[in-house]
């Protein structure tokens, strides 16, 4: 009983949130005098040629319903506030609750200049009762002006908890224990509706209504209609040619120890019905095959045991499964569903169920999935199913991403197939993004390659290769540079890609380098270094001079692929020349070395980059 008060506040609590969106302002109004009424504005009420203020939510307690409560005379705000959009009443009275024949039907008025393409919603909540009477028509269409479009009406049945513990502590010893409910036949006739939620809060499946599901709601058309909590049972007997309603669908919300027909009896006449088990214990599937043939529905939440939908059910079209680990068990009997969902839990997934689903699967809601807290592979046989079958011929609901603030190549994947082939062009090439490179996961490795690749195609290459030729001292503008000194995270990569040489490169550069290093330092060692001081210290006092070689300075162009220049139109001299320069461009080197080392250190520090 607790867990079930605590879930009903807790929805209550999330439709207030949803309903009331940037709510900017609350007063107390006069619109009925025997009520305590708040009205509340939001930024759709917002207009400055107005002289009355409009609200567009209205919420209103008291301690007695009566016949009076909502007759006339109102208060002063009735026939000026009219454009309510919900509201919400709630009543805390400790004895006896009688709803009449068209009680409500005064809150008509609250919606008379309301858009008819508005979402309309109306909150009915009864706290504390010992006992609750529903008379005939004690709620129909005339709350809504007879207008069911985008309407939705919601009613709270909550008795008093002294009362609920003393029917506890009887259930054993008596038989006749006094029902806190009593529906009168055809109490909700001529009530037509979007949706219709009640939340009953009773002891298990303590409701024995005189009347059953069929009697009370005869005459109504509903588009959906859902019970949380203790549910009103269908009829046992054969009463289909007097019920005269329209229910298209019925969905049960129930905390059960076992799924089965006794908890989730067969209602026969409604179009589509749907189960709704939260933390049960176990489930028989058996119970269901002879007579549910309106079955559509099953939606297993947070079970305690291991799910295996082992029983082939043929009307059975939705499935939602809230569980950790998900195998070819799980969906054994239901590879010919169409809707299917997961939940907040999965952690493992088996990639086989992808194939047994590929066929008839129609819409996949991913919407709850938390990616980060599922095992890599898992995590990469998913988005491999999403990169091949997102914006196909399956409807898929991404996953929800929070926008962190370390670099997650999952939600960047996310993120970027959702956009357009324009957009993608357009797209801010990020750090992040080069780091999806190496990503674990193949699928978001290739994706990015695809998209932003790190090696330019074969016709760059050739008219990269001319342009080496044609114009030596340019050549490092034709190919990709990175400034190290800008992104810190470049030189990782850079460092990565540079550790992937064969080691014949390296052998070879090796040789090259120590070479020319070895050829400077005996020529230079004994006569250059009193010179370079003095130039460095030159430098420091005209740096504001040098800034103009900033293009050769500022940037180390790593370029990649890596190109040997020909040697075919160069002569024996030249070759010698370069392999053994002479001292003046030893020291010509050397006096760049230091420059560029002053230069790293005092200007070009490593930059935090924000991703």
């Amino acid at each position: 009983m607790n867990r079930i008060l605590l879930y009903s506040n807790i929805l209550i609590l999330l439709s207030i949130l949803i309903i009331f969106p940037l709510v900017n302002s609350s007063t107390s109004c006069s619109i009925f005098p025997l009520l305590n009424c708040s009205c509340f504005q939001s930024n759709i009420d917002l207009n400055p040629t107005s002289i009355i203020k409009t609200y567009s939510h209205l919420y209103c307690q008291g301690n007695s319903l009566t016949e009076k409560t909502f007759q006339s005379p109102f208060g002063y705000d009735f026939k000026y506030q009219n454009h309510f959009r919900t509201v919400s009443i709630e009543f805390f009275i400790e004895n006896y609750i009688e709803i009449q024949s068209n009680q409500f039907d005064s809150l008509s008025m609250l919606f008379s200049e309301t858009d008819n393409n508005d979402q309309i919603d109306i909150f009915l909540r009864f706290n504390g009762f010992k006992h609750i009477t529903f008379h005939n028509h004690s709620l129909t269409s005339r709350i809504f002006q007879k207008r069911p479009q985008n309407k939705r009406l919601w009613i709270y049945l909550i008795p008093m908890r002294s009362n609920l513990t003393q029917i506890e502590l009887d259930e054993e010893n008596s038989t006749n224990i006094e029902d806190p409910f009593k529906f009168f036949s055809n109490c909700f006739s001529g009530l037509t509706v979007s949706q219709l939620i009640i939340y009953i809060h009773t002891i298990q499946d303590r409701f024995s209504s005189l009347n059953s599901f069929e009697q009370i709601f005869n005459n109504t058309n509903i588009g959906e209609l859902h019970f949380h909590g203790s549910i009103i049972r269908p009829s046992t007997s054969l009463l289909k040619e007097k019920f005269k309603g329209l229910i298209r669908s019925l969905t049960l919300h129930r905390h059960v120890d076992t799924i089965d027909a006794n908890t989730f009896p067969y209602y026969s006449h409604v179009y589509s019905y749907t189960i709704h088990s939260i933390e049960a214990h176990s489930m028989n599937l058996n119970s269901f095959l002879t007579s549910y043939k309106n079955l559509r529905g099953l939606e297993i939440i947070k079970p305690r045991f291991e799910v295996s939908i082992d029983q082939f059910i043929p009307t059975l079209d939705s499935l939602t499964i809230d569980v950790e680990d998900i195998n070819e068990k799980t969906l054994f009997a239901a590879r010919h569903i169409y809707n299917l969902k997961f939940g907040t839990r999965l952690h493992t997934i088996d990639p086989q169920i992808f194939v047994f689903l590929s066929q008839r699967l129609h819409h996949l809601d991913l919407s709850d999935v938390n990616l980060s807290q599922m095992k890599s592979d898992s995590r990469c046989y998913l988005i491999e199913y999403i990169s091949k079958n997102y914006q196909q011929s399956l409807n898929i609901i991404l996953p929800r991403v929070k926008n962190l603030t370390q670099c997650d190549c999952t939600r960047l994947f996310i993120n970027h197939i959702q956009l357009n082939k324009n957009l993608k062009k357009h797209y801010n090439f990020s750090s992040c993004s080069k780091l999806c490179y190496f990503n674990d996961c193949p699928t978001i490795s290739e994706y990015f390659k695809k998209f932003y690749p790190l090696y330019t195609d074969e016709n760059q290459l050739n008219h990269i290769n001319k342009g080496i030729i044609n114009n030596k001292n340019n050549s490092n503008k034709y190919l990709s540079s990175v400034d190290i000194f800008s992104d810190s995270i470049d030189i990782h990569m850079m460092s990565f890609l540079m550790n992937q040489t064969n080691d014949q490169e390296q052998n070879s550069t090796l040789k090259l380098s120590t070479t020319t290093i070895t050829t400077t330092t005996t020529i230079t060692t004994t006569t250059t270094t009193l010179t370079v001081t003095t130039l460095i210290d030159t430098v420091k006092d005209n740096i504001s001079s040098l800034e103009n070689i900033q293009e050769y300075d500022d940037i180390i162009s790593f370029s990649t692929p890596k190109f040997v220049e020909p040697w075919n139109d160069q002569t024996d001299e030249e070759k010698i020349e370069i392999l053994h320069p002479n001292q003046n461009q030893s020291f010509s080197c050397l006096i760049i070395f230091f420059f560029r080392r002053y230069k790293k250190k005092s200007y070009f520090q490593p930059l935090p980059v924000h991703v």
